[in-house]
């Protein structure tokens, strides 16, 4: 024991200054309202040993460097580590209650330089944010006067302790640790897929364990959701074993757009008091649009939604993104020309990028089985992407699947719409709300982010003025909500590992449309009435490409009405968001 007790005792200052900035994630693991306490208490308690490991284990690292000048470079270095983790977690929880996992890289990872500016402008400079660096500051100061003082408090530590006790309880707690910390850390690097990593989540949940297991949960979460992307290329190249065939006589154009950070308690046609929808209101007036009612998103990232969505698995079942082909590959294998143009898209494929959405979707292998053909421009707004596809894309053949990808109202909504123009249409006086956290600021933010529906809208419309004389349908929804102010002083995307009914309720639950063209209905009055038939279904967007193989008239083995929103065997399912809540559970507890 006295071995085991030897490095803390050398370096207790270090060892209790490093522990405290790491147990701040573990206490608010432990300050969660949950049904189940006392495994909840044993999780908080697996946390605390796994941290000591963690602490103990770069005491160690001081206490067997060879000289004091290795020992104080060693040490300065591991404070400086520790330093940077504490104040990357304070960030992320002031400002989005998460902390440092794979959603949080894969972020970083997926954004530009562009996306980057407008992240700067919104966050860095927040209060929360600046109490974060506060606190930094502060704890700086205290590592700073601890390692000057570090003599005087170790004689304290050693007059007023009893040293035979702390000599067995940190040997204890380092064998236990040490324990724990092995098997936490050797099962996570044995993880080779993202559903390995969900079950270890399930015993280790990541949100209540130390910063460093945290970085180290999210880089491998990294290197296999990477191995993902090999399981979903061999499924594409299954589908290519397979004859799906299109049961349409007549040229069909299926388009499929997907938004984002849309929260459909901001549009008029979902009774948002202000007019954000004009465009889609008319279409649904004419009988032309079908508005969904009960819709929700399986997470608030777009990176997870978008390969979810893309695949034809349903999670409610328990099924993987990579265990079953993309939508876009059985549309090709069957004869449609596909045609992809994606305001999000990004060539930097040699970077981390290996493991995000777009290396997925724009995987060389995927591309060539999925796509005939994609945008490659970067564009400003909405309305040049899809100019750009009219004016680029030659339909050749009678059937073609057109997939829009929007930056709707993403982050900063004030860039979302050309300035000084019809579309900067409120401002904040028109927001008339009176909560106490709204100022004019605020106000103003809130204006924008309608300013930025009512764009979307406008270029809604203008997609459905294209086709308005062709065989098409159309399919719009939006990858997840977005915080607006809406219920409490908060913006953005926040996790939760208990989240809220109001909470799902912005950021979860998203508009979910099907525009019909008067051709297509004149056509297929049978799947007209069915979609009539279906919008207050209970539905997760992970199983819309059901719903696309049967609005393009495919005929495949791939295709499960059970799942399929429109179809009259549809079978509600659990829908599952964030791994583990059920969304419908939450809700009827809120009723």
């Amino acid at each position: 024991m006295r071995a085991l007790a030897g490095p803390v005792k050398e370096q207790p200052v270090f060892f209790v200054l490093v522990f405290l900035m790491c147990i701040q994630q573990p206490i608010q693991w432990m300050c969660y309202i949950l049904d189940d306490r006392v495994g909840q208490t044993l999780r908080f308690l697996q946390g605390l040993a796994i941290e000591f490991a963690v602490v103990y284990i770069a005491t160690c690292l001081i206490h067997f460097a060879k000289s004091n000048k290795a020992k104080i470079a060693v040490k300065a270095l591991l404070y400086l580590v520790f330093w940077v983790l504490m104040g990357i977690t304070l960030f992320l929880v002031l400002n989005f209650e998460m902390c440092i996992s794979q959603q949080t890289l894969t972020v970083l990872v997926e954004t530009n330089p562009k996306e980057s500016s407008e992240f700067v402008d919104t966050y860095m400079l927040t209060n929360a944010s600046q109490l974060s660096y506060l606190i930094d500051f502060v704890v700086l100061v205290i590592i700073a006067v601890c390692e000057w003082k570090r003599r005087a408090i170790e004689r304290f530590l050693r007059r007023k302790l009893n040293m035979r006790f702390c000599t067995w309880f940190t040997g204890v707690c380092a064998t236990i640790g040490i324990v724990l910390m092995l098997v936490c850390h050797g099962w996570l690097l044995c993880c080779r897929n993202s559903a390995q990593i969900y079950t270890w989540r399930h015993y280790f949940p990541y949100d209540s364990l130390d910063p460093v297991t945290q970085s180290l949960h999210a880089i491998n979460s990294l290197r296999a959701f990477d191995n993902d992307v090999d399981f979903a290329i061999e499924q594409a190249k299954e589908v290519y074993k397979t004859t799906p065939k299109v049961e349409e006589q007549d040229s069909l154009t299926v388009i499929y757009v997907l938004g984002e950070s849309y929260n459909k308690h901001h549009a008029s046609l979902y009774d948002y008091p202000t007019l954000t929808t004009p465009c889609m209101e008319r279409e649904r007036d004419k009988g032309n649009l079908f508005v969904f009612t009960d819709v929700v998103a399986q997470e608030n990232v777009t990176s997870v939604v978008e390969k979810n969505t893309f695949s034809i698995n349903s999670v409610g079942d328990g099924e993987n993104w990579f265990d079953h082909p993309n939508f876009t590959t059985i549309f090709k294998r069957s004869g449609y020309d596909v045609w992809m143009w994606d305001m999000q898209r990004t060539y930097m494929t040699k970077r981390l990028y290996t493991i995000t959405v777009n290396a997925f979707i724009y995987n060389s292998d995927i591309e060539r089985l999925s796509y005939t053909a994609c945008n490659d421009t970067t564009f400003t707004y909405d309305m040049q992407l899809v100019d750009d596809f009219q004016k680029k894309a030659k339909f050749t053949k009678k059937h073609n699947l057109v997939v829009l990808h929007l930056m709707g109202q993403h982050v900063s909504f004030s860039r979302r719409y050309p300035k000084k123009s019809v579309y900067e249409k409120y401002h904040s006086a028109d927001i008339k709300r009176s909560e106490k956290w709204l100022n004019k600021d605020k106000k103003w933010a809130i204006a924008t982010y309608d300013n930025a529906t009512l764009y979307n809208d406008a270029v809604m419309g203008h997609i459905f003025d294209l086709y308005r004389n062709k065989n098409a349908v159309v399919v719009y929804f939006s990858d997840h909500g977005e915080e607006i102010y809406d219920y409490r002083d908060e913006r953005g995307r926040h996790v939760s590992y208990t989240p809220s009914p109001n909470m799902l309720r912005h950021q979860n639950e998203v508009p979910f449309v099907i525009w019909c063209s008067d051709r297509y209905k004149q056509l297929h009055p049978e799947i007209v009435s069915n979609i009539q038939a279906a919008l207050n279904r209970k539905f997760m967007t992970d199983n819309v490409g059901q719903t696309l193989l049967n609005l393009g008239r495919i005929k495949t083995s791939y295709y499960r009405p059970e799942r399929d929103v429109i179809s009259p065997q549809f079978t509600t399912r659990t829908r599952l968001l964030y791994d583990h809540v059920d969304y419908d559970e939450v809700m009827k507890k809120k009723k």
